[in-house]
């Protein structure tokens, strides 16, 4: 009976990652991430800032400023910076999340397709940067992205 009560409250606590909001992020700046059955979930967390060498997986607001100066908020994983494919930064939008990273190379229609969810033109987004809002390692991610699966290399800062 016990254990039920358990995962019930993991139920309640934790929410499909791709239902995450721009106001979730607001309210709580780093997330736990994980795995089940295929569908990745997210828990807030009461983390101030991330340490290194942490079995955990987090996810933490991001600040996003696009070519054509607007702000966006999202989120990305900032605990191994070894490149984008780690980093995963992902824009929240009104009409879902916008991917900047995937391991496969995106077509040009798939790239049309994402764009279309900012309802702007690539001139418009690219070179997009973005800032991570909590530090990790005591740094803050940080960096350039030129393209889809395409970044300068990521600079921190103190």
């Amino acid at each position: 009976m016990l254990l039920h009560a358990y995962d019930t409250t993991l139920k309640m606590d934790r929410k499909r990652l791709i239902d995450l909001t721009p106001a979730d992020l607001l309210e709580n700046e780093v997330w736990e991430y994980c795995m089940a059955d295929n569908i990745e979930y997210v828990s807030a967390s009461d983390k101030t800032e991330l340490n290194e060498g942490n079995n955990i997986t987090y996810i933490v607001a991001t600040d996003f400023i696009f070519n054509n100066r607007s702000k966006h908020v999202g989120f990305c994983s900032p605990q191994d910076t070894g490149g984008l494919e780690a980093i995963q930064p992902v824009v929240l939008s009104k009409k879902g999340q916008v991917e900047f990273y995937r391991e496969n190379d995106w077509s040009g229609e798939e790239k049309i397709k994402t764009l279309s969810k900012l309802n702007l033109l690539w001139d418009d987004v690219f070179p997009v940067t973005y800032k991570a809002r909590i530090k990790s390692g005591r740094e803050f991610t940080q960096g350039t992205l030129l393209d889809f699966n395409e970044e300068k290399l990521p600079r921190f800062t103190l």
